[in-house]
């Protein structure tokens, strides 16, 4: 299958094949890379400071506005410091990278984003899917007698028990790393993600995150302890990495002040999200009820799935089908809160028809 080249040419539209479609695919859940604040922001920086470094954060790249982006992400997510790295896929290298000579065993979950096993097996350390019952997992733990390492990213369809993982490393002094990629600027009262929505205490917490979702720009970081961040510092990921070029620090910084100025926005996507999945499960979509804004749907028949396809595409709506490493193939649907409540209407519509042959058929 060919990847599909796609052209945005509005918030919530796209060009495709040359013509105009609705867009529910991606993860710029707020639009914010199309915000005028942060464009101008960026024209601000570019003039002043220019477009690159020149060199790492530990060597001469190392400028005012990283050390002000982090001291932002630090408070906004209420932790004791933040290293920023220029992705996401990066800060989890890093993290497992200080890992590396711990007395530890990694359990993660089954359907952890590929980077978090990437660096775990990277890293060499003993590591396995997070058992399903509780007690088998205390006895593995008592086995072999290290500090247990949870690793999950905190948004799947279904949201991780994290309390159970809390209970885990609080009881065993180890370590709960959380991957708030799609969390972030999404749930929680305040946007700060799962951790704030489900009160996940911070003494064994570390964040891993990417700037490039719900901010809308570039960038990764880890947040948490100020010991293991200063580790982070100190590891070859983070040494040997051209710092990220400064308008994009300074559009991340701009846009997580414009996310806590229009905290509306926050509750706006938690709620237009809810609803749509229970409209959805009520025609029969087996959706997890929750107000993470992504909905998936997999269709294991293939002419099915063209079928779906096509309703979308004559609709106006573009199929958004993905194909991801070790994950089956699927729609996947993506609100945002720049859609206004008669484009998701249409594309609910649509879904609903859709199941509704579907039922006819069976």
């Amino acid at each position: 299958m060919t990847t599909p080249v796609l052209s945005p040419c509005e918030k919530v539209h796209i060009i495709w094949n040359g013509k105009r479609y609705l867009f529910f695919g991606g993860y710029d859940y707020h639009r914010m890379s199309r915000n005028e604040r942060l464009h101008e922001t960026i024209k601000q920086t570019l003039e002043i400071h220019g477009l690159n470094c020149g060199g790492s954060r530990v060597t001469t790249g190392n400028h005012p506005l990283h050390i002000e982006l982090e001291k932002k992400i630090t408070k906004f997510l209420r932790t004791e410091d933040t290293a920023l790295l220029p992705t996401g896929y990066m800060a989890n290298i890093a993290l497992f990278e200080v890992f590396e000579d711990k007395q530890i065993f990694v359990y993660y979950h089954p359907k952890t984003h590929p980077s978090l096993k990437v660096a775990l097996k990277m890293s060499g350390l003993p590591g396995m899917p997070i058992p399903e019952d509780m007690k088998a997992w205390h006895s593995h733990i008592k086995e072999h007698g290290k500090k247990p390492c949870v690793v999950t990213d905190s948004v799947y369809s279904q949201l991780p028990p994290l309390k159970d993982y809390e209970k885990i490393v609080e009881k065993y002094e180890g370590v709960l790393v959380i991957d708030e990629a799609h969390a972030l600027g999404l749930l929680g009262e305040y946007g700060r993600g799962v951790v704030e929505q489900e009160n996940i205490s911070k003494k064994h917490l570390l964040i891993t995150g990417s700037l490039s979702k719900a901010i809308g720009v570039a960038g990764g970081f880890v947040s948490g302890l100020k010991n293991c961040i200063a580790a982070v510092r100190e590891t070859t990921s983070y040494a040997t990495t051209s710092a990220m070029p400064l308008p994009t620090v300074a559009a991340a910084i701009a846009s997580i002040d414009y996310l806590i100025e229009n905290k509306h926005l926050i509750s706006l996507i938690q709620e237009r999200s809810l609803k749509v999945k229970q409209d959805l499960a009520v025609c029969g979509y087996d959706i997890p009820l929750n107000a993470s804004p992504g909905i998936n749907i997999y269709i294991e028949n293939k002419n099915e799935s063209k079928r779906l396809a096509d309703m979308l595409e004559n609709a106006g709506i573009y199929p958004s089908f993905i194909r991801y490493p070790e994950k089956p193939d699927y729609f996947r649907f993506t609100l945002s809160s720049a859609h206004s409540e008669e484009e998701i209407e249409l594309l609910v519509n649509v879904l609903k028809e859709f199941k509704y042959f579907d039922r006819e058929g069976e």
